[in-house]
């Protein structure tokens, strides 16, 4: 019995936010992007956004009062780094389980790993499970989900986990609201 509730609890924390097929084909999406300045500095590769930042490529939305965006000699995204007073960001699925949305002080995206660190304050919640905690990591292609303590070793992780509803559940459920 402990060790289906651990396997469950396990499986339940590895699961996916984001479906690795759809990120592999997003990344050939266009980016769109908004702000009240910018500034290019092709030499180094870096764009830099300020104010009002709205970045969108695909079903995702990145939200953010400044963003920098590290390119390579190809201009092919490297990094992503956006902050706020939270930076947030939305991801679109179409299926309710798979919807994400987080914020944070900083959210990081770094592409040749798939992964995304949200820090300071980080909240991230995808269908009814939420994740809290000082860093939240995910890797998008080994549905690794890591959260914890801030590099000054600060916080505690809040995690909130919602069982599935088999067929017979939801049924019910859904009578007993009408």
């Amino acid at each position: 019995m402990y060790w289906n509730r651990v396997t469950w609890l396990l499986v339940l924390l590895l699961l996916p936010f984001m479906q690795l097929q759809a990120a592999e084909s997003q990344q050939e999406e266009p980016i769109y992007i908004e702000s009240d300045s910018l500034r290019i500095d092709d030499t180094q590769g870096i764009s830099t956004y300020k104010g009002n930042v709205v970045f969108r490529q695909g079903p995702d939305t990145l939200k953010a009062d400044k963003l920098v965006i590290h390119t390579d000699e190809n201009q092919e995204v490297q990094k992503i780094v956006a902050t706020g007073t939270p930076a947030h960001f939305e991801h679109d699925d179409i299926t309710p389980e798979e919807k994400s949305w987080g914020q944070a002080q900083t959210i990081e995206y770094h592409a040749a790993e798939s992964l995304m660190i949200l820090s300071g304050d980080a909240r991230f919640e995808q269908g009814d499970n939420q994740f809290s905690g000082n860093r939240i990591e995910y890797e998008q292609d080994k549905k690794l989900v890591r959260a914890g303590k801030n590099v000054a070793g600060e916080g505690r992780v809040k995690i909130i986990i919602h069982p599935h509803k088999n067929g017979a559940d939801q049924q019910t459920q859904e009578q007993q609201q009408e």
